[in-house]
């Protein structure tokens, strides 16, 4: 299954820096949690350009919220966001998409 994850950001600069600079270090260290990044991409247009949108994978039977809780409390996901102030993240919004086929 993929999941897409909305990261809304306070503005367009924080959300190039957590583009650029954090999920850089993401797709480094969630595939250690099981998760697969698909594709990262930031908004280009003047209305979502406070945005970064990530889809990621994961097995079919595997427990996302469990997966996503174990990476929040880790050191890795610490390490990944030390010096980004994660009040700047507005809201979060994720989807669990399935394949039609």
């Amino acid at each position: 299954m993929e999941q897409l994850r909305i990261y809304t950001l306070a503005d367009k600069e924080t959300a190039a820096h957590y583009f650029t600079v954090n999920w850089a270090k993401h797709r480094i260290n969630l595939p250690k949690f099981g998760f697969a990044v698909k594709g990262v991409w930031i908004g280009n247009t003047p209305g979502i350009a406070n945005q970064v949108i990530a889809l990621v994978s994961f097995p079919d039977n595997a427990d996302v919220d469990e997966m996503t809780e174990c990476y929040l409390k880790s050191p890795e996901f610490a390490a990944d966001t030390a010096g980004f102030d994660r009040n700047k993240i507005i809201q979060v919004e994720t989807k669990i998409l399935r394949s039609a086929s």
